[in-house]
């Protein structure tokens, strides 16, 4: 593609390069799956995906993309048909094409081009026609005729050519004509509601695009330039098909695509222009797409019918009626192989036809052709709407979507709790601000919710990785995905990849023993690692858990007293603070620096970009178990409901999820322990107590307990009470990040403006927590 580039092939390119980075995070799961249980299914289904890369990369003439995916897709027809064995070699080609790709697809969504991948496309290329040439090799000598012909293209073009005569297909054939992969005799591709509504707005976008260039081609038959770009969509909107398995669609797409390749190469057609019949075609295809997008499978009752008037577009040969008038088919085949001038004229010169044949020949076609002309009126065209499902919008604009609704949350508490209105009885204003805040809420929730997206992308990338370690590692993994469905922010999937990243990395490397060991220590030579995401209390909980060797404890620990991390010999610190060593920068119990890890960079950016959204870490780890890591990540970055409490003159929000109840002690409600520390009695439960004016250092109004109010707070099971002076009230609290100037602050996850302007600090329950677990050590209720 030229340099000279308008916005909307940007925006085609760009489309094509998110559609087809989606297509390859889908194709690499499928591929290392291939290699654990070659299932033709599994099998049919890459195939696709690379025909599908290859022809869209075809259209925006991405030469090097397309060879590449070109040959993958010839050593999966090779392998699907039965003429190789897939080895494991093979698996790590595709999986090397999918790394090319992705390259390439990052060179064109800057560049706008893959020049720069030439070499890279030779080299991937030169492997994957080696590892053909390599199983041919050794694979039945009835493979051999093929081999000479497969690398430089699948399809057996000569026997076309040969049937042209009998066959309404052009003399040249498609391009497109589609590989074995379509037609619906293969098992059928489970398709997902997203790969649905991603199937039918391609299909909408193609067929628009398509009926487009139908209408500017009807009003003005001699432009014949924009056939290429109708056929180019048609026959993209055909793999499509092929590759979802909607083979009516394709039949019929594909039909229209032999028409446009007459008209493109210059043949005759039986109608001057066929714009009008190919446009009733693309209706019915729209129907189909509609169809689609309401849950059925595409089925055109009306194909036979569609295929005939189609089929009537093309005019008949000569050479069908020269055989009826007696002269030899073989004659007629070489005439057509080698026509330079009318196939009628070298017959006769060789004397293989008289006069006489081929001017009754050429009466009998013209007659056909005459009623062909009759027959192919257009229908009515019925156009159907397309249904569009959604729509891309630029992340950024969401972004100040959310803010803005943040700032509308602070203008509603600062209108609706005004100091200006204090003591006054106005039950209009009251009604109004009432509605105003529930419509302020569900804005807040939908906007929320659109930039919600499943973890399963997230999750189904790492199965690559997963595959390369323990190839590497010389270990056996299972991975398990649990909670794919979970959905959660766009932003935070962005800045959890590389903290999940460095997890399976140091699960697979430092948690799971070698196969050997396993069998050792009793285990099975499969390790098994689990990444799981859920919901809980408000939060997002994404961990990754092993069954390997789990942390060791008496290494960490003398590995921190080397770096002089901790003072002593550490006897007095939990396995928790000892376990969370390992997030430390350059921190790394690895006795040998290996290409998977070992340099101790990794861990501490782990905890970093979790800090970056407010999130927390936990490790918990059995030794000879294995180990377990939770990302908790707050569900929302922008929005929670608080409760707003006082002490003194001070006021702070609590998160209401965190909130079990609250009430007003009596002594007889509090034990002391022996070291001072107090604790509620509830409903038989002990629970410790934190003082809220000690966190803040501010004077209350009473340091007795029973003349302030204990809330029960609930954290990851564990419980504790809050003392405060007052609950002051319930409100939406926009969370706004505490500046760099302070920085972190413990026991604080940000703050808020109040309806009078005052700045609010948002209390962190968490880490609250963990100060009471300290309190509660020597009591048994954790």
């Amino acid at each position: 593609m030229g340099m000279d580039i308008d916005n909307d092939q940007i925006e085609i390119i760009q489309e094509f390069v998110t559609e087809s980075q989606d297509m390859i995070e889908q194709l690499e799961p499928q591929i290392i799956e291939l290699g654990q249980n070659s299932d033709p299914e599994t099998m049919n289904a890459i195939f696709r995906l690379f025909h599908s890369m290859k022809g869209s990369a075809g259209f925006l003439e991405f030469d090097h993309i397309t060879r590449v995916a070109h040959a993958a897709e010839n050593l999966l027809d090779l392998i699907r048909n039965g003429e190789i064995e897939l080895v494991p070699d093979h698996v790590t080609l595709l999986c090397a094409s999918c790394d090319f790709a992705k390259d390439a697809l990052e060179k064109v969504d800057s560049d706008y081009t893959d020049d720069s991948m030439s070499d890279a496309a030779d080299e991937i290329s030169a492997k994957l026609h080696d590892a053909i040439e390599v199983a041919k090799g050794g694979g039945e000598p009835a493979a051999e005729p093929v081999a000479a012909e497969a690398p430089p293209e699948p399809e057996p073009e000569p026997e076309a050519e040969l049937e042209a005569p009998k066959e309404e297909a052009a003399p040249t054939p498609a391009p497109s004509s589609a590989p074995p992969a379509a037609n619906g005799e293969l098992p059928k591709l489970e398709i997902t509601e997203e790969m649905r509504l991603s199937f039918v707005q391609e299909g909408n976008e193609l067929l628009q695009n398509a009926e487009q260039g139908l209408l500017a081609w009807g009003e003005n038959p001699e432009d014949t330039e924009s056939i290429g770009d109708i056929f180019r969509q048609i026959h993209s909107f055909k793999g499509n098909c092929g590759f979802f398995g909607f083979s009516h669609m394709e039949e019929l797409s594909h039909q229209m695509e032999n028409i446009l390749d007459r008209v493109k190469s210059g043949s005759k057609l039986a109608v001057e222009n066929p714009a009008d019949q190919l446009l009733t075609a693309l209706d019915i295809l729209q129907q189909g797409v509609n169809d689609i997008s309401d849950g059925k499978d595409g089925v055109i009752e009306t194909l036979e019918e569609q295929l005939k008037q189609l089929q009537l577009l093309v005019p008949p040969l000569l050479g069908e009626f020269l055989v009826e008038e007696g002269v030899e088919e073989k004659a007629v085949a070489a005439a057509v192989e080698t026509q330079k001038k009318p196939v009628g004229e070298i017959l006769v010169e060789k004397g293989q036809a008289s006069n006489d044949q081929v001017d009754n020949a050429l009466k009998k076609q013209q007659q056909k052709l005459n009623d062909a002309k009759k027959e192919t009126k257009p229908a009515a065209r019925t156009k159907t709407p397309a249904k569009r499902q959604d729509i891309r919008v630029d992340l950024g604009k969401l972004d100040q979507l959310i803010n803005l609704i943040g700032e509308l949350v602070i203008a509603e508490n600062m209108l609706i709790h005004n100091p200006d209105l204090v003591g006054m009885e106005l039950e209009n204003f009251n009604k109004a601000g009432q509605h105003m805040s529930k419509l302020v809420r569900e804005l807040q929730e939908m906007a929320m919710s659109i930039r919600m997206i499943p973890v399963s992308g997230l999750f189904r990338r790492m199965i690559r990785l997963v595959h390369d370690i323990s190839v590497k590692a010389g270990k056996k993994v299972d991975l398990e995905l649990i909670g794919e469905e979970t959905e959660i922010d766009k932003t935070v999937i962005e800045t959890i990849t590389d903290p999940l990243v460095h997890l399976l990395r140091n699960s697979l490397d430092h948690g799971l023993e070698t196969p050997d060991e396993r069998v050792a220590s009793g285990k099975g030579e499969k390790g098994t690692v689990r990444l799981q995401a859920r919901h809980e209390e408000g939060e997002v909980w994404v961990t990754v858990k092993d069954d390997g060797r789990g942390l060791n404890r008496e290494k960490i620990l003398e590995k921190a007293i080397s770096k002089g991390l901790i003072e002593g010999d550490g006897s007095d610190l939990t396995d928790k603070q000892i376990y969370n060593m390992i997030f430390m920068p350059g921190f790394s119990t690895a006795a040998a620096i290996t290409d998977i890890s070992g340099r101790g960079v990794g861990m501490d950016v782990v905890k970093r970009n979790l800090e970056k959204i407010k999130g927390k870490i936990d490790v918990s780890s059995t030794p000879g178990k294995g180990t377990r890591i939770d990302l908790r990540i707050p569900l929302t970055l922008a929005i929670i409901d608080g409760m707003l409490v006082r002490v003194g003159t001070t006021t702070c929000i609590v998160p209401t999820l965190s909130i079990l109840e609250a009430f007003r002690p009596t002594m007889d409600q509090i034990t002391i322990t022996p070291e001072g520390d107090e604790l509620a009695r509830v409903r038989e439960n002990f629970f410790p107590i934190i003082r809220l004016h000690e966190i803040l250092d501010k004077e209350p109004d009473s340091k007795e307990l029973p003349d302030g109010i204990l809330i029960v707070l609930e954290y990851q099971g564990s419980r504790f009470c809050l003392f405060v002076d007052e609950i002051v009230g319930q409100q939406q609290t926009v969370i706004k990040g505490l500046s760099e100037f302070i920085g972190n602050v413990a026991g604080v996850s940000g703050c808020t403006i109040l309806g009078d302007g005052g700045v609010s600090l948002i209390l962190d329950v968490g880490s609250l927590v963990e100060s009471a677990e300290s309190k509660a050590q020597d009591v048994e209720l954790f």
